[in-house]
């Protein structure tokens, strides 16, 4: 570092930093998390998404619009990952003391840019995802009323898209203010912002783990698919959890050692986004891993509901094998057997 101060402070150029809070003796670096779990990430996010659509294409023979939610989900997500590898070339993961004094500056402007796009690329990753979410329930849940709940939930995950992306642009007059701090500047206090969105995330997320129970706990299903059911909601309760640690790590921000300190922040990020595309995928491929692995899926299928399913082929099959057309009484009688049981 450049000449130290009597009171704590560092002089860069003509800007003036405390640094009595600095560890010189700590080399640490988080780089190679960064890059590893970023990399592994990539890796699951693009596989997940791969196979959920080669299953709508092979059993479904269609795409459905949360599909392409999930896939644009998937490419601001990746985006993000990569974006958090190649800021580890300017100095992420490493503590600020550790960089050349020369471009110090430089480094610093250059992780702050990062963040910058960071953000903008979490804000669309994050509301990508919930609305395939809420997509997905429209489909499986026609109760109106659980439409309406939905409708309500989608606009503040709207809301929180624009405004993220319109907030962390305008944060600063003129715009590159936000990471230039060298020229003459006017900002918000951006991190009180990024609090205020992240518990409004969160409760957004608790609705969507929550609002679904009482409606899927009514479909006719066996034991172990209202397990496997509760435990994808646990993959979104999970996601609920990382969004608010991540709340919790929004301080590190603030530090001058923010090379450091924001590797964290930006892991979580990204891990919340691609926990949730993967656990809304996971229905889709059930039919595909069944295939794949049969004996690893064996019994995902109760008795009863494969007898049901045989039950409404044969009603509409003749001994000859030809099909039959079903009249209207016949198919009543097969929606009710094959629907919930009615007392």
């Amino acid at each position: 570092m450049s000449s130290p101060l009597g009171n704590g402070t560092s002089l860069f150029g003509d800007y003036e930093f405390d640094i009595s809070q600095f560890n010189f003796q700590d080399h640490s670096s988080n780089v190679p998390f960064v890059r590893i779990t970023c990399t592994i990430i990539i890796v699951l996010v693009l596989v997940t998404v791969a196979l959920r659509i080669v299953a709508r294409l092979k059993y479904v023979h269609k795409i459905f619009f949360d599909d392409v939610l999930i896939i644009f989900a998937a490419l601001f997500t990746v985006a993000l990952a990569a974006a958090c590898i190649v800021s580890t070339t300017h100095g992420l993961g490493q503590h600020i003391w550790v960089l050349p004094l020369l471009d110090v500056l430089e480094k610093l402007k250059s992780i702050i840019l990062d963040l910058y796009i960071c953000q903008i690329l979490y804000a669309c990753a994050i509301a990508l995802t919930k609305l395939a979410i809420i997509s997905s329930y429209f489909r499986f849940v026609p109760d109106q009323k659980f439409h309406t709940c939905m409708y309500v939930t989608m606009f503040p995950v709207v809301g929180l898209w624009i405004t993220g992306v319109f907030v962390t642009f305008f944060q600063c007059l003129p715009y590159y203010g936000a990471w230039d701090f060298t020229v003459e500047r006017k900002c918000i206090d951006y991190i009180a912002y990024l609090y205020a969105s992240s518990a409004v995330n969160v409760i957004t997320d608790i609705a969507l783990c929550v609002l679904p129970l009482p409606y899927f706990w009514r479909l006719d299903m066996s034991r172990k698919q209202r397990i496997i059911l509760c435990m994808l909601l646990g993959g979104g309760a999970s996601a609920c959890i990382l969004g608010v640690t991540r709340i919790g790590f929004l301080h590190n921000l603030h530090a001058l050692d923010i090379t450091y300190e924001s590797a964290p922040c930006l892991i979580l990020s990204v891990s919340e986004c691609s926990l949730g595309i993967i656990s809304v995928s996971i229905p889709a491929i059930r039919p595909l891993a069944r295939q794949l692995f049969p004996t690893a899926m064996r019994g995902v299928t109760s008795p009863s509901s494969r007898a049901r399913t045989q039950q409404i082929r044969l009603s509409s099959v003749s001994p000859s094998g030809d099909r039959v057309p079903m009249h209207t009484d016949d198919k009543q009688k097969v929606s009710v057997s094959y629907g919930s049981s009615r007392s």
